[in-house]
């Protein structure tokens, strides 16, 4: 650390907001100008110097009964705006409880505020304590230092003198954390130095939580918020703190447990409403999750995170439009919030705008490339647009940041389905299902592998699963329609495909399969119907397209067979049997020149075109006396 005298000076713009008790003081804008001015000269010696930029009327909300809750009251209405910092006054009279202090200030967002006393000077030791805690400082039992926690005095102690050394560079956005990584290590080797030089200080155990949870050290912030515990058993900062730690390490009943002794206590912070949602999100309580998320915001609407956290909720409820409003809500606070970004190129998925959900994914892997869920998205892109490998090596980068991303396994099962590689896509399918027992989209596609590789009786037992988890699930119908199928229990198959039908009536996958039912059946008008639909629904489904082909070949209606192959191929151009089939199609119809083109095409992709199709072809180009094309 350099010399103080050596620092270069840095000013910290400060809104300053004054409640309607204070203000009844003809002089009261006076007053706050002197003391802002009366703290910058004491911490003009850390090259800090603070400067009122802004001024505002701040409408206090009366019925809080403490300092904390008029704290939450003041971050409420007034935004930091263009400034560092809001500094609150108040003149409320309140039945505060005995232990409730004069002043507050928070650490992480910026925030201080004041109660007014009839000694200025006293009221200025206070107002610079709490400037000294922006600047990481801690209460202490230390006599007559500035951060005497019962009666500061005038003297920074060399514990403080280092910490707002190390802090005097902080930022002061409060999305952001103050200290960069890189000075992490200093501040919690500071607070362990004292913590073994003095003792019991609970606010030192708060400060190192904090740390530790930044520095995602979970053990170590446990311990800390618990000796805290100790030191006060109703510190409720130290019962969230510790909720986030159990949450983090996957102990989310416990961690529910915490925040809920916080909010008997302290109904009004927002914070722990924030964390309450995550956890009930993480447990899949959708509903509980989106109404403390909801309370969240209404406490402090400015709370960027709790927006995208709830758009965060409504995309896994599927409302991709609430979202989106949500994640907007969110940016519009903070444009940088990648996880906003990402969460809103997810909703774009849902919505099959992938050129939306691409811009957005990148956007957020801009800020943030180490953002798990982003490159998820990508993946999911890549994967619309039939870049498989690219797909698959975006759902890679995002196992590499997050192993336990459920999601994330689950879409690398279906690329690898998606490529053929079939013994891979099993893997993250039960790796899904390992991690969360009742996912029934992963009992469901591992239905689907087992169907390409012939595993009927596996397949049956994955989609009855997944239908025991989720009986209104569709797809899992129309796999199971499959297996009977292949078992040749053709009624159990269309009973299947009906109940998939009622059960959303959109699924061209559950009428492609009815239409092949239909033919076995010997329905081939109904079948065709079925294929019609089917294409209706999705013209870019290909089997549809290749079923109806099929049907019109055997019935000898050629020109229509001709006209579903061809959008077979140019849906899938590598289709080897299209080709083949097209070919002989267009044989029927005379068209030998043009056949002998697609058989050509065929043999080129590897096709196993039948010689005896192929010889008699060349005999009727020659007989036209055609030369038969190389």
């Amino acid at each position: 650390m350099g010399r103080p005298q050596d620092l270069s000076l840095r000013t910290i713009t400060v809104k300053v907001a004054a409640d309607e008790e204070f203000r009844k003081s003809n002089l009261w804008n006076i007053q706050i100008k002197r003391l802002i001015s009366g703290c910058s000269q004491k911490l003009e010696k850390f090259g800090l110097k603070f400067k009122i930029e802004d001024s505002v009327r701040w409408p206090s909300d009366n019925y809080r009964n403490s300092m904390f809750e008029l704290m939450n009251d003041l971050r409420k209405k007034i935004p930091h705006g263009r400034c560092d910092i809001v500094v609150g006054f108040s003149s409320q009279i309140q039945k505060y409880t005995h232990h409730d202090s004069m002043g507050i200030g928070a650490y992480l967002n910026g925030y201080i505020l004041i109660r007014k006393l009839q000694n200025e000077s006293q009221m200025r030791s206070i107002l610079v304590h709490e400037f000294c805690h922006l600047l990481g400082a801690a209460d202490l039992n230390e006599p007559g230092s500035i951060m005497n926690k019962k009666n500061p005095g005038n003297r920074f102690d060399k514990f403080t003198t280092q910490l707002i050394l190390l802090n005097r560079e902080r930022n002061f956005n409060p999305h952001v954390f103050p200290l960069p990584s890189s000075k992490l290590d200093e501040a919690i080797s500071l607070y362990n130095k004292r913590k073994l030089e003095a003792g019991e200080e609970s606010n030192i155990n708060l400060l190192l939580a904090v740390f530790y949870l930044e520095k995602e050290n979970y053990e170590a912030m446990m311990k800390e918020n618990r000796q805290a515990l100790r030191i006060q058993p109703q510190l409720l900062q130290a019962h969230n703190l510790l909720g986030i730690a159990y949450r983090r390490t996957g102990q989310l009943d416990k961690a529910i447990q915490e925040y809920k002794k916080v909010l008997r206590l302290q109904p009004n912070f927002p914070e722990v409403h924030y964390n309450l949602g995550i956890a009930l999100m993480k447990k899949g309580k959708l509903d509980e999750a989106v109404k403390a998320y909801s309370k969240a915001v209404k406490l402090h609407p400015r709370y960027a995170q709790a927006h995208s956290n709830l758009g965060h909720v409504y995309l896994q409820k599927n409302q991709a439009d609430l979202a989106i409003k949500k994640c907007r809500k969110a940016l519009r606070i903070y444009p940088r919030l990648a996880e906003a970004l990402s969460t809103l190129g997810a909703a774009f998925i849902l919505k099959n705008d992938y050129g939306e959900a691409e811009k957005f994914s990148r956007k957020a892997l801009e800020i943030d490339p180490q953002l798990s869920g982003a490159h998820n998205n990508l993946g999911s892109v890549y994967l619309h647009r039939k870049m498989i490998e690219r797909a698959i090596k975006e759902y890679k980068k995002a196992l590499q940041i997050r192993p336990e991303y459920v999601q994330a396994h689950y879409n690398l099962g279906r690329a690898y389905l998606y490529k053929g590689s079939l013994d891979h896509a099993i893997h993250e399918f039960k790796d899904c299902v390992r991690r969360k027992p009742r996912y029934f989209q992963a009992y469901n596609n591992l239905a689907a592998v087992f169907l390409k590789k012939g595993r009927t009786e596996e397949a049956l037992k994955m989609s009855q699963k997944a239908l025991k988890i989720n009986p209104a699930y569709p797809d899992g119908y129309v796999n199971l329609a499959h297996a009977y199928l292949r078992k040749g229990k053709i009624e159990k198959a269309e009973k299947n495909c009906q109940k998939a039908v009622s059960l959303d009536e959109n699924l061209p996958e559950a009428y492609n399969l009815w239409g092949v039912i239909k033919e076995k059946r010997a329905q081939p008008e109904e079948a065709e119907e079925k294929f019609l639909k089917s294409i209706q629904l999705n013209p870019q489904f290909l089997e549809p397209h290749l079923n109806l082909a099929s049907l019109y070949f055997k019935q000898r209606l050629f020109s229509q067979a001709i006209t579903q192959y061809k959008k077979v191929i140019e849906i899938d151009p590598g289709f080897a049997r299209a080709y083949n089939n097209l070919a002989v199609s267009l044989f029927y119809e005379n068209k030998y020149t043009l056949s002998w083109e697609y058989m050509k095409k065929a043999e080129e992709l590897g096709y196993p075109v039948h010689p005896g199709f192929k010889k008699e072809l060349q005999k009727k180009i020659k007989k036209e006396d055609v030369r038969v094309p190389s």
